[in-house]
């Protein structure tokens, strides 16, 4: 049997509390312990922030068992002391079926958005087609509702996002290429104690910014262009979120009305954001506006995503979208017009469901003539 390293401390509450609330869905499901494959589910789940292992939960009391290697030992030891680990000594599909008959588990749940296709061959190979159930991964409901220490974490990498943004529009200047903007971007954020960036970051130049998804390259910023800059700061693993448009001057009269146009529709969508709403009337809010407007064709993405320990989660505001927002989900308000050959228009911010309606987490000025650098 692999060796096994026990751990003493005992769990910090906030993790306690979502072992607790994934348990009670597992024994909802009448399933006896759920495999764990995803890294940022093991995250969440123990605080350890490594990759290449496991985790095996049961539904019942008792410590989260993580399958892993000599590489993370230590690093386990300071992230997730509460954890027992069994350091493998083979594939991790390998050494499952030891700890299973150790923890005499006979059927063990698996999420199917999470493992492969091959992995799950290799563990029908090691364990037989009837221990394994699929599973919708029940973590993703839950990781979408943040706690206390969860905003602080969104609000500190905002935090830094915004600094590292404003010292990036002192920084502009004609000449520069979009890589240029971006490289100091993502250098002020790192310096500023962000783990990194959330997400490619995302400069477009005039009639780039009319790709929702531009990459960076050698367009050169000219006197009178327009900047769109979609980027964010990870802290403690937690993603940020934020669009802007700058302009190196006046902005052209066409831009200026889209731009007007956008933030109309982004502060109406903001404003009706509550708990109880349904995800696709916020959508649906800003949609109306830009469609009135005469643009609804060249806004063709959903208005928001959630944003946690990955930069897309749960909910999705957009047309098709089903449920409703709740206290503690945390999710992007992003409208935009996108005309080829001209350039695109988007604004986004992050926005907190509460109690009691909303609170916006960012603060970064965007009016007309905040834009102009």
């Amino acid at each position: 049997m692999a060796r096994t390293k026990h751990c003493s401390r005992t769990t910090a509450d906030p993790l306690l509390l979502r072992l607790r609330s994934l348990r009670q869905q597992l024994r909802n499901e009448d399933v006896s312990a759920l495999l764990v494959t995803n890294p940022v589910d093991i995250r969440y789940l123990t605080g350890f922030i490594g990759d290449d292992s496991w985790a095996l939960v049961t539904a019942g009391r008792g410590r989260i068992y993580i399958l892993s290697d000599f590489r993370f030992q230590e690093q386990i030891a300071r992230e997730a002391p509460q954890v027992t680990v069994i350091l493998r000594q083979r594939s991790l599909a390998d050494e499952l079926p030891r700890l299973c008959r150790r923890l005499r588990i006979k059927k063990i749940a698996i999420s199917r958005d999470h493992v492969t296709l091959a992995t799950r061959k290799a563990l029908v190979k090691r364990l037989g087609a009837s221990s394994l159930e699929d599973l919708d991964d029940p973590l993703i409901g839950q990781r979408s509702c943040k706690d206390a220490g969860e905003v602080r974490a969104i609000g500190k990498a905002l935090a830094i996002q915004q600094k590292a943004f404003q010292e990036t529009c002192q920084f502009i200047r004609p000449g520069m290429t979009e890589i240029q903007v971006c490289a100091y971007l993502e250098y002020r954020m790192r310096s500023l104690g962000a783990d990194g960036a959330s997400f490619p970051t995302i400069v477009a130049v005039d009639a780039n910014a009319s790709l929702p998804h531009a990459v960076p390259g050698r367009r050169k910023i000219k006197v009178g262009s327009m900047v769109l800059i979609d980027w964010g700061a990870r802290w403690q693993g937690y993603c940020s979120d934020l669009t802007r448009v700058v302009s190196c001057g006046r902005m052209k009269p066409k831009l200026r009305e889209l731009y007007s146009i956008v933030l109309d529709a982004q502060r109406a969508a903001i404003d009706t954001i509550a708990a109880g709403k349904q995800l696709k009337d916020i959508d649906l809010v800003a949609r109306g506006i830009i469609t009135r407007a005469g643009y609804g064709e060249w806004f063709g993405h959903g208005l928001g995503h959630g944003i946690g320990l990955d930069i897309h989660e749960q909910p999705v505001l957009a047309r098709r979208a089903n449920g409703e927002l709740k206290p503690g989900h945390v999710v992007t308000v992003e409208p935009g017009i996108y005309l080829p050959g001209l350039g695109g228009i988007r604004i986004e911010d992050d926005v907190l469901v509460t109690e009691r309606g909303h609170k916006v987490l960012s603060d970064l000025p965007k009016s007309l003539e905040s834009t102009m650098i």
